[in-house]
């Protein structure tokens, strides 16, 4: 099985914990996509569901089920009788459904003997890298990056792919796609800078603190560094972008 386009870049910040856990999330990012191949899933949306329904041998024994868990939107449970079972709230809207039974998925292999046989990376701590695991299985980086080269908005693909913008803003910028034109960044930042106050005072606030890790910067940036960020960083510029669409929608 060859290993999903992208995989090695998934996890590129240069801090020693990142560097640590990269051969960790490269074998997390084959996983899914060793899923997706025994599966015979070539394209999006990922039928999740199918994954627990007709499962590999990996997954023996593991059913779903719809209850409301009030503080969980899914859960992984195993039962005394050797059943497993993924639990997903009813009345989540389709995407968080769809991303928590990934998310849990991962959990059942973790804890699933054969997770045990191969010695996997943290597979006492299942939650470190079940949310990376929900984006690697629901928007596995060689699609994200064949859908990218068509040019579909961050919103056109979070729609292709089933999944909430949220989720595939952080994927774009997880595989490392090239970075945005700067032309469109101009854009985005000169719509930040034509709003009204105080609501372009809490924008620069906040676009500021995601870029320095500061609560409240002493002043402002310009609308050229603050261009030039958006250009640096794809992830930023997805985010700002959709936090800027939804507060100008009617």
């Amino acid at each position: 099985m060859s290993p999903p386009s992208g995989a090695e870049t998934a996890y590129h910040t240069d801090t020693p914990a990142a560097q640590a856990l990269k051969p960790d999330l490269f074998l997390v990012e084959c996983l899914a996509w060793g899923i997706l191949r025994a599966h015979s899933i070539e394209e999006p949306p990922v039928p999740v569901r199918d994954l627990v329904e007709d499962t590999i041998p990996v997954f023996d024994n593991l059913t779903l089920l719809e209850m409301n868990l009030g503080l969980y939107r899914a859960a992984y449970r195993s039962c005394m009788d050797g059943s497993r079972v993924i639990v997903i709230d009813p009345t989540a809207s389709p995407d968080v459904q769809r991303e928590g039974i990934a998310r849990e998925l991962y959990v059942a292999f973790c804890r699933s003997a054969r997770g045990a046989e191969l010695a996997w990376p943290r597979r006492s701590q299942p939650r470190t890298h079940c949310d990376f695991f929900a984006r690697c299985l629901l928007t596995p980086a060689r699609w994200v990056q064949r859908a990218c080269a068509r040019n579909v908005p961050v919103e056109g693909l979070a729609a292709r792919f089933g999944v909430s913008i949220e989720l595939m803003a952080r994927r774009l910028n997880e595989v490392n796609l090239p970075h945005t034109d700067h032309g469109d960044s101009e854009s985005l930042a000169n719509t930040m800078f034509s709003l009204e106050e105080p609501w372009r005072g809490r924008f620069l606030e906040l676009v500021t603190a995601m870029v320095t890790s500061k609560e409240k910067a002493r002043e402002h940036p310009s609308q050229k560094q603050v261009s030039t960020w958006l250009s640096a960083s794809p992830g930023l510029y997805q985010d700002i972008r959709y936090l800027l669409n939804a507060w100008q929608s009617p």
